[in-house]
């Protein structure tokens, strides 16, 4: 799965480790549902259920001097339905908020609606990630729904926003 300036591919044992710092960096874990620290042997614990997984798939997302930046996945894959959750994100920071994110969930789409065939794709996302509304707007997700005061972070409640994308819409907007 290719764009202008990333790719995806399988993540591989290998990236395990720049994974693991990610997930415990508290500038990406606010983004993310994570909260508690995460140890190298839970997340080697991850990484083996993700492979026997059918419902669960990640990627690495590699610039085009292959640098690893982050991950992309999908989750609750829904075989039957043909939808499944996008979750996303540039561990790496300076390359964050430069559309390399953007990118690669426009490449997760066309893979997803060109290869797999699912009929759609959504996202929840917290409402303070701007960054991540934005990217998900570029690539044609709408807003389909609100989960009031659903999440707590730094002290307070927040909103999260469902966001979804058609299959049909893709192909309009592609």
């Amino acid at each position: 799965m290719k764009a202008k300036r990333v790719s995806l591919r399988a993540l591989g044992a290998g990236d395990l480790e720049r994974t693991l710092e990610w997930v415990n960096d508290s500038e990406v874990t606010k983004y993310t549902g994570t909260l508690f620290p995460i140890s190298a042997s839970e997340h080697q614990q991850w990484y083996q259920e993700l492979l026997k997984d059918r419902t669960r798939r990640m990627f690495a997302l590699v610039t085009s001097d292959g640098k690893h930046i982050g991950n992309i996945g999908l989750r609750e894959i829904d075989w039957v339905a043909r939808n499944a959750e996008v979750l996303v994100y540039i561990g790496e920071g300076e390359f964050r908020g430069k559309g390399y994110g953007t990118e690669a969930i426009a490449a997760l789409a066309d893979f997803v609606f060109q290869r797999l065939n699912l009929h759609k794709l959504y996202a929840r996302v917290f409402s303070y990630n701007d960054r991540a509304m934005k990217s998900f707007e570029r690539c044609g997700f709408r807003s389909e729904g609100l989960l009031r005061e659903h999440v707590f972070r730094d002290g307070r409640y927040h909103e999260v926003v469902i966001l979804g994308l058609l299959q049909k819409e893709w192909e309009f907007t592609s």
